[in-house]
């Protein structure tokens, strides 16, 4: 059986790394470098790989092998678990840009690709449309096209990492950057034979191998910015997930305006003038949204619809944009302890000034993380009022990072608006004029729809229990629980 199975990605280094493994005089290579059995041959069966492999084990040597389809190959983790659980996986990533392009210029060389790179590019959501689903429809499907056309998606390296650590957890794995192996690989080596646990072996020479050069110098600078533009936001997900970073990219280009969630709601604070109310917030009463027509009416449905009957004594709830403290007063009289987060300190200062310091912490967000709060230990995330300005990709990226902090019953209850409502239409209506050309301020009302935060739940395996769109007339609201999280 294989001790170690270096996955991918291709075009990182992958036949470099395995060359330089085998070398080790307590490493006994494979039959052949890339045997493609959990993606390509399963069907020959576990006695064929088996086969493949010295049994090394007699002579107390380790062995493996390294198929770099195997990272991006959906039924491969799930596979490789099922048969060999204590195997120890390496992955090598390279940036996803160099690994794009000289991805296609392998396939030109191999005489499978005739578009340009631009074309090739442009063509790849059609090609590979599709593709994912029949090859987990049908196991024995091998897919040319994924295989093959796959220059953008195979460098979204996040994407595949959490997929494999359902399965292996991440203090199994080895992550390298092919950039580190390139420069200093004898370092590199003897950092996988330390994860091998087995003696440092030192080369004379360090030779690359399965090199393709491509023409950087006549590459598009627009085409580059591009690519990078696109890996950029993935790039980051995997330096938040792994708690390291890979690959950052010089900004040439003039930067896109920027939502000021912090400033917007800053200034909200330090302007805001009583309107007969005691508190920040509590001049949002529910009568625009359809819900109620006083603070009293609005308060008590909140508590008696989404926080009473789901939230209990045991619980500890992490409540995301506290604002003046008008929810989190609500949920403090039902759960043990609150965590209140908000992108603003000032609206932070008001929650404390209102309800004090027992049970409850204050956290200060980013607006792009939720990393100053623990992993594990958070019974029922609450949002209310707050995703109604909250841009969709921003209200994804919290959905994104949610599950990792989650414990017990995991769960989560969102409000959102709806511009597909009534109500929520003729609010985009009054809003829009003052909101074009990147003037969104930051307590604006969200272009957000039911369809699409159904969509991003979904998609990242909330399980919903309860979609609410009677209650406020203008908006929606979702009980669902988070999934379990790849790591702690």
């Amino acid at each position: 059986m294989p001790d170690f199975i270096i996955i991918g990605g291709q075009r990182c280094g992958t036949t470099s790394l395995y060359s330089y493994l085998i070398e080790h005089p307590l490493i006994a290579p494979a039959a052949e470098k890339e045997l493609h059995f959990f993606d390509l041959n399963f069907d020959k069966g576990v006695e064929w790989y088996s086969s493949q492999f010295t049994p090394a084990s007699q002579l107390q040597m380790l062995t493996g092998e390294a198929s770099p389809y195997y990272i991006y190959h959906p039924l491969v983790p799930q596979r490789l678990h099922q048969l060999y659980p204590q195997v120890k996986p390496i992955a090598l990533l390279r940036d996803p840009v160099d690994r794009a392009i000289s991805h296609y210029y392998h396939e030109v060389r191999l005489g499978f690709e005739s578009l340009t790179l631009e074309e090739a590019i442009a063509s790849e959501a059609a090609r590979l449309e599709g593709e994912v689903a029949k090859i987990i429809a049908e196991p024995n499907y091998h897919s040319f096209n994924h295989r093959h056309y796959s220059y953008l998606s195979r460098g979204i390296y996040i994407q595949q990492l959490r997929h494999w650590m359902q399965y292996f957890p991440i203090e199994e794995f080895l992550i390298l950057k092919s950039e580190d192996f390139y420069a200093n690989p004898a370092a590199m080596v003897s950092q996988v034979f330390q994860f091998l646990k087995i003696p440092i072996y030192q080369q004379a020479e360090y030779r690359k191998h399965n090199m393709g050069d491509y023409p950087v110098s006549s590459l598009d600078k627009h085409l580059r910015q591009m690519l990078e533009k696109y890996f950029k936001p993935y790039n980051q997900q995997l330096a938040s997930y792994l708690g390291r970073t890979f690959w950052e990219y010089e900004d040439m280009t003039e930067a896109a305006p920027k939502i000021d969630y912090e400033g917007a709601w800053d200034a909200y604070a330090q302007s805001w003038q009583s309107t007969g109310q005691a508190y920040i917030g509590d001049e949002w009463n529910g009568k625009n949204a359809g819900a109620a027509n006083t603070l009293a009416e609005y308060a008590s449905l909140i508590e008696q619809q989404a926080i009473a009957p789901y939230i209990n004594k045991a619980d500890t709830v992490l409540e995301i944009g506290v604002g003046g403290g008008k929810t989190a007063a609500l949920l403090l009289k039902h759960c043990q302890q609150l965590v209140c987060a908000d992108i603003s300190s000032h609206m932070l200062q008001a929650t404390r000034k209102r309800l004090g310091d027992e049970n409850i912490s204050y956290i200060k967000l980013d607006g792009l993380s939720l990393d100053n709060i623990a992993p594990g230990t958070i019974d029922v995330c609450f949002s209310y009022d707050t995703m109604v300005h909250i841009e969709p990709r921003d209200i994804y990226n919290y959905l994104t990072q949610i599950p990792r902090l989650m414990r017990g019953k995991r769960l989560c209850i969102f409000h959102h608006s709806n511009i597909l409502t009534p109500l929520g239409w003729q609010k985009f209506l009054n809003d829009y004029p003052g909101n074009l050309l990147g003037r969104r301020e930051g307590t604006a009302f969200s272009v957000m729809t039911d369809g699409i935060m159904e969509k991003f739940l979904s998609h990242l395996n909330y399980e919903i229990l309860c979609k609410e769109t009677e209650l406020v007339p203008r908006d929606c609201i979702w009980i669902c629980r988070a999934p379990i999280a790849s790591v702690p």
